[in-house]
């Protein structure tokens, strides 16, 4: 188990915060057109990988004890 101090614990929040309202806005289907046709994606498809990386080691910070 791994220790932070009450200052990094509420930075930490902060950050899980700001994940949650990027999550918000890039969970969104947009069209893009090619030639005549038009291609649906969803924006967060494109940084999903990375996104689930940070808010996987965020979210361990539940388990650890305050210094």
């Amino acid at each position: 188990m791994s220790a932070i101090s009450k200052e990094g614990y509420e930075q930490i929040k902060v950050i899980k915060n700001a994940l949650d309202s990027m999550y918000d806005k890039l969970n969104q289907t947009v069209y893009t057109k090619s030639g005549k046709d038009y291609s649906e994606t969803n924006v967060f498809d494109n940084c999903k990988d990375e996104f689930e990386a940070i808010a996987g080691i965020v979210a361990l910070t539940d388990e650890w004890t305050e210094v």
